[in-house]
């Protein structure tokens, strides 16, 4: 099952501000997501339809609209931030 990866515009930025080594890691796994349950992903408690998936010391936190097949990035930052700022 296929599904769209769309970025939020802070997703973006959040891209923007990594090395080109972690970028290309980051990318790999924003291509895995098209079928999000080909990932270790994990259900984040108190936010619905929200799911993280770890890219080493990084985090990619994701909403998934089942009806419209679209994967919505939202925050992409380190474990130790990323949550903070949900």
């Amino acid at each position: 099952m296929k599904f769209e990866v769309v970025l939020k515009k802070s997703a973006t930025k959040d891209l923007k501000k990594l090395s080109k080594t972690d970028r290309i890691r980051i990318f790999k796994a924003l291509k895995r997501l098209e079928d999000p349950f080909s990932l270790d992903i994990r259900k984040l408690k108190d936010i619905e339809n929200t799911y993280a998936v770890r890219v080493g010391g990084f985090r990619i936190v994701f909403k998934i609209y089942f009806d419209r097949k679209i994967v919505f990035v939202t925050r992409i930052d380190k474990r130790e931030r990323v949550y903070d700022r949900l």
